[in-house]
């Protein structure tokens, strides 16, 4: 059963929660009254939570510094954590994703919204804990076959600190309001030689080629204000509330030339030079009712596409 910690300054509101989640069939839940108190039971109770409820607004520590502090923790770095917030604060909330938090609920609390939050949390450490066999499988050399059917999984990659998990980045669109949404953009990076080079090397190998690629991304926009995310099939998706401060064929030059300083790397192992394509911006149409994730179906779409087959009105509109 999933061992939940919950962190918040109001008692009620702590056992009301409680409540809640044992009405849902989570019973496993230990609260905490503030930040420091739970940075303290994580380090020292012996017990390893699955999934952290945090408040988002607490006198001694906020959400965002909160999480901030448990992802510096080994053992918390990929922990499912959902901020609960009243939405009062988007920059708040904005910190906190940036931070590394996966979701949020909102207060007052809805044991609907509630149930399919936490639900989700399951589902994905169940998509980690087969992720995790997964690798053991392929430490053993598991049969290709098995190893092929991972290619379109977000993974997490490793030592890719500037990334946030892909979910994160689905759940943080649905915080945006209307206006904000207009104002977010997304664009994406394909790895155009990905599907070769997953074929021809170990599980191991294919995702040192990920963070290869993570790393001349993260040096390529190191002074833009941008949310990164793996979303598998050797697509990262970047995004922004800002215009970027070079076009996307000069980022991708700037990227593929810093690939290519792993050339004799790759030739050692037989391996082609990973080599990525940019695409075309994508934003919200005016009054669109379209979901907001559909920028990013639209980003990696752009990127999937060659630039003479794109359509010539440059950016992409959801």
């Amino acid at each position: 059963m999933m061992r939940i910690l919950a962190i918040d300054d109001d008692p009620v509101f702590l056992e009301l929660l409680a409540g809640m989640l044992r009405m849902i069939g989570y019973g496993q839940v230990t609260t905490m009254p503030s930040g420091h108190e739970a940075l303290h039971e994580l380090d020292f109770s012996g017990m390893l939570y699955d999934c952290i409820l945090s408040d988002m607004q607490m006198p001694d520590l906020d959400g965002a510094a909160l999480t901030a502090a448990i992802r510096q923790r080994t053992a918390y770095r990929q922990t499912p954590i959902l901020m609960i917030t009243a939405m009062s604060g988007k920059n708040a909330v904005d910190e906190a994703f940036a931070a590394g938090a996966t979701d949020y609920i909102t207060k007052p609390l809805d044991i609907i919204e509630l149930r399919a939050r936490i639900g989700m949390v399951d589902r994905l450490l169940a998509e980690r804990r087969r992720l995790a066999e997964f690798a053991r499988l392929v430490g053993q050399r598991a049969a290709a076959a098995e190893i092929k059917a991972e290619f379109e999984t977000p993974i997490i990659i490793p030592g890719f600190e500037r990334g946030i998990e892909f979910l994160a980045m689905e759940n943080y669109l649905l915080t945006l309001g209307v206006k904000r949404m207009y104002s977010t953009s997304a664009f994406a990076i394909h790895i155009k030689n990905a599907s070769i080079i997953f074929n021809k090397a170990s599980g191991a190998t294919y995702v040192q080629m990920l963070g290869d690629v993570a790393a001349q991304i993260v040096d390529a926009l190191k002074t833009e204000d941008v949310m990164i995310a793996y979303a598998g099939s050797g697509t990262f998706v970047c995004m922004t509330e800002r215009d970027l401060g070079q076009t996307p064929d000069d980022l991708e030059i700037l990227i593929n030339i810093g690939l290519m300083d792993f050339e004799t790397i790759y030739a050692s192992d037989r391996l082609p030079v990973p080599q990525v394509r940019v695409g075309e911006p994508a934003r919200s149409a005016f009054l669109s009712p379209t979901k907001p994730t559909r920028i990013i179906e639209r980003a990696i779409q752009s990127a999937l596409t060659p630039p003479d087959k794109r359509s010539k009105n440059g950016q992409m509109v959801a």
